[in-house]
């Protein structure tokens, strides 16, 4: 109740009125009630009652076996609400003195008061709890036919992609607009996305000839003024809107988003401004993605000396807290850190990022490697399942799971998961090789397991030299595969004594690690009794 002391419930209640009249809301009877609803269970101390099944039964109107981890209804309405306020403290409440914010992660409000000396176009002061991200702004597409139904279909397609990137925890979408706001989208699209602080803007057209509806989507940096992407789409049947609505989502969503996406790419390279104000975290995000792209010795350690000092300097920080525990179980799994404790201090770091964000996605997708180190395939099956329902548009992190299936055992549905997640975004960690050779191998399709195992560029795992040399044995390339064996022995000189844990602790399937250990066996690699 502390940010409440600070303000008396007048104060409070004004500022909520006010909020409620702001035109977003007004035309949310849903989010108005969301917002009143928190709002008042706060001032009357009832914190620990707000929580998704609470908003959901009486709020939503959701029935009494309402399950969270089924419907993601919540979250979402909370998303857009997070949005309409940033817009209202943006515009017409920017001079406010006192401020109501929901952080991520949570739903319990806080208040803020608001003391500082505005300066001539001073960009007006927000909630921080969403500064570490990019924020995108959806603006509404352009009918250039013109028919009434586009107009509708363009809101409805411009919704769906609010809903489906505010699932990404790394991004922030601004996707309601005030009157006053929409008129200068249409007036300059640049100078519109400056007023309320995005780093990109979606937007676009849409046409219909005759049967034909033509959608055209463009992913603008507002920063350069320059195309980050561009796609379009044609469809002759147009008779199941709601079918093409939700496959140009989920193509664009997945093509944009996580850390695998052309967001993070170009803020990277575009926004180093970014980077330099939220510099601890931003560093341990941009090492760990750097180390899964391309694993070295040094990017292993880079990673994991800046992911701990962002879990140090910004301990609510989730999903810094869950890239770190990833990373404790990359150094057993690729031979770097042979403590024992490692798995237990990667289950620390997870836990950690759950009680931050019970939804964290990174966090249920480093659960899901602690559950296969641990060599339990189910619980293992159940926190991937947990980590693909947050975000299944994340193909990297989704890819990740699948492997991480295809090890425990899941053979058929960690590939199927792992298929269908390159076809969205080819763009994965380095690592995903590894669980499309073991399933070609499972399937004694070898020439198929070693275009994966070739696929693989990182000389510094053992995996690389391992898979290749196995894979080149098994069909029959031994000179080949003698060569990867000796960049193998190059590489861990003691392999022959490690070979059977350093695989065992990974893979789950008995006859998998055989079959790979005989194949290098075959071509000279001898082991010790």
């Amino acid at each position: 109740m502390e940010n409440v002391k600070k303000n008396t419930h007048e104060e409070i209640f004004t500022e909520l009125e006010s909020v409620l009249t702001f035109t977003s809301l007004k035309s949310s009877p849903i989010l108005s009630k969301f917002l009143r609803y928190i709002v008042e269970e706060t001032l009357n101390e009832n914190q620990q009652f707000i929580k998704e099944y609470s908003i959901a039964i009486n709020v939503l109107n959701r029935p009494a076996d309402f399950n969270s981890n089924d419907d993601a209804v919540v979250r979402i309405h909370a998303g857009r609400l997070r949005r309409i306020l940033n817009e209202y403290y943006l515009t017409i409440g920017q001079n406010n003195s006192l401020i109501i914010d929901i952080p991520k992660g949570c739903y319990i409000p806080r208040f803020i008061r608001k003391e500082y000396h505005r300066k001539e176009d001073a960009r007006p002061i927000v909630p921080p709890h969403d500064d570490t991200n990019p924020i995108i702004a959806i603006f509404p597409f352009k009918s250039i036919t013109n028919k009434q139904n586009l107009d509708i279909f363009s809101l409805m397609l411009c919704e769906e992609l609010s809903a489906e990137l505010s699932l990404f925890e790394d991004i922030s979408v601004v996707g309601n607009f005030s009157s006053e706001m929409i008129s200068k989208i249409n007036q300059n699209i640049m100078e519109a996305a400056k007023a309320i602080g995005a780093d990109f803007i979606i937007t676009g057209n849409i046409q219909c000839n005759d049967k034909t509806l033509q959608i055209r989507v463009n992913l603008l940096n507002s920063k350069t003024g320059e195309f980050v992407m561009t796609k379009s789409f044609d469809h002759i049947d147009i008779k199941d809107i709601h079918q093409i609505q939700s496959e140009i989502t989920h193509s664009i969503v997945s093509e944009i988003g996580g850390y695998y996406g052309s967001i993070f790419k170009e803020i990277i390279k575009t926004s180093p401004s970014r980077i330099s104000d939220n510099l601890s975290i931003w560093k341990g995000i941009y090492s760990y993605y750097k180390f899964q792209c391309e694993c070295s010795f040094e990017n292993y350690w880079s990673a994991f000396r800046n992911l701990a000092d962002a879990t140090k300097l910004h301990p609510n920080h989730a999903a810094t807290w869950a890239m770190l525990g990833e990373l404790h179980l990359d150094g057993v799994a690729f031979a770097i850190d042979n403590d024992e404790n490692t798995i237990e201090e990667a289950y620390r770091c997870v836990m950690k990022s759950l009680k931050t964000d019970q939804h964290c996605q990174h966090a249920w997708h480093t659960l899901t490697g602690i559950n296969l180190f641990k060599k339990d395939p189910e619980a293992c099956l159940y926190s991937a399942e947990q980590c693909i329902k947050i975000n299944p548009n994340a193909s990297g992190i989704v890819s990740g799971v699948g492997c991480m299936l295809v090890l425990a055992g899941h053979f058929e549905k960690g590939f199927t998961i792992m298929q269908n997640a390159i076809q969205k975004n080819p763009y994965c960690p380095w690592w995903i090789n590894i669980g499309f050779c073991c399933y070609y191998l499972s399937k004694k399709e070898y020439k198929n397991a070693f275009l994966w195992a070739e696929k693989m560029d990182s000389e510094e795992s053992f995996w690389d030299p391992l898979l290749k040399a196995a894979t080149l044995s098994l069909i029959n390339e031994d000179i080949k595969a003698k060569k990867y064996l000796s960049k193998l022995l190059a590489l861990q000189p003691d392999i022959t004594n490690k070979i059977h844990p350093l695989l065992s602790s990974l893979i789950l399937s008995e006859d998998l690690v055989t079959e790979i250990i005989e194949a290098v066996r075959i071509i000279g690699l001898i082991q010790n009794n």
